[in-house]
């Protein structure tokens, strides 16, 4: 079973949207252009101008990239920490969150990791989880020793004895 992130736009249409952040695409669509305007990348990506702007404002103070008027900006280079959610997960083969119960959902997301852990992220989006709810399993279950936390906002599963 494949899961889709599909968004319907109000005339109609559906667009599937990437797992990629919002900050990785608009980093690599104003490399694309070189030069954009902030409602030229929102339109394009189908994002809310105002997450678009922070996003440009962000990159600018990272120097990153350069403010040459009023919503103009122009790409000077990529930022070091360029982070998107899909840890690695094909899009072919994404995992599907099985079980009955909320840590049985997130234990058989981390038991089918492509890389052995998954991020914070990626467990929330995949598991259909609301976001605190996520995070309240997890902790649990790293107190519970099931799943062990390799860094701030990575996990995989503990190594069974």
């Amino acid at each position: 079973m494949k899961k889709s992130l599909e968004k319907t736009r109000d005339d109609g249409s559906s667009v599937v949207q990437s797992r990629k952040t919002a900050r990785w695409m608009v980093v690599q669509e104003l490399k694309r252009r070189g030069t954009a305007r902030n409602i030229e990348l929102a339109r394009a990506l189908d994002l809310r101008p105002s997450t678009v702007g922070y996003i440009l404002y962000q990159l600018r103070v990272a120097g990153c990239a350069k403010r040459l008027g009023t919503g103009l900006y122009e790409f000077l280079r990529m930022p070091g920490n360029l982070h998107f959610w899909d840890d690695g997960i094909r899009q072919d083969a994404i995992p599907v969150a099985e079980g009955a119960t909320m840590p049985d959902k997130i234990l058989s997301l981390l038991n089918d990791a492509p890389r052995g852990a998954l991020s914070f992220r990626a467990l929330w989006k995949l598991s259909g989880l609301p976001r605190n709810v996520t995070g309240a399993v997890l902790s649990d279950l790293v107190k519970r020793g099931s799943v062990e936390r390799v860094r701030r906002g990575l996990y995989k599963a503990a190594e069974s004895e």
